[in-house]
């Protein structure tokens, strides 16, 4: 009987050994890209530049996306009127940045979409940091909770962005008028 105190008390310490162990092993870190994390300028610099390339008409923007460090996705064939990238690339501090990028031809344009998603439940992206970059300009509104909405547009009108962070997720939308097709 002097043996059970012996016993439970063994048991009793060993008990949050696997909690820890468990606690630890099932916890990735939210940035797997290896690099150092980027500012919120720098990281908002390379989302206009890619999704300005990916939406602005120039056939070898998907080269050039691979070229520039995004991986792209299978994407099936959208027919002749529209054409559409699908890519991500890991970006430190937030982790994946997915990309999709679509260019519909019209008779007398091109109209260029392209949505980026990531996770931000750091708060990290400075919104604010996204005047200036390719010549936009426009305006940032906080909320509560770490949520903010911004948008901004080129001097020319022909670059448009609107985005947010709502609830740790972040969102952005470029809409772009490339100019006529070629003829």
């Amino acid at each position: 009987m002097r043996l059970l105190p012996s016993l439970l008390l063994l048991c009793c310490a060993a008990l949050p050994l696997p909690a820890l162990a468990q606690a630890s092993s099932s916890e990735a870190p939210a940035d797997q890209s290896g690099g150092p994390a980027l500012s919120s300028a720098d990281t908002l610099k390379l989302i206009v530049d890619a999704c300005t390339q990916a939406v602005g008409g120039d056939a070898k923007a998907s080269e050039k996306m691979t070229d520039g460090g995004w991986t792209p996705n299978e994407i099936e064939d959208t027919g002749p009127y529209n054409a559409v990238y699908s890519g991500f690339r890991d970006v430190a501090p937030y982790g994946e940045i997915d990309l999709w990028a679509s260019v519909q031809s019209f008779p007398s344009q091109h109209l260029g979409y392209c949505r980026v998603d990531f996770g931000d439940t750091d708060n990290a992206l400075d919104f604010a940091a996204m005047a200036g970059i390719a010549g936009l300009t426009g305006s940032v509104e906080p909320r509560a909770e770490g949520n903010v909405y911004g948008a901004w547009e080129s001097a020319d009108k022909k670059l448009l962005v609107i985005g947010d962070r709502t609830a740790g997720a972040v969102e952005l939308e470029f809409n772009l008028l490339p100019g006529t097709p070629a003829q």
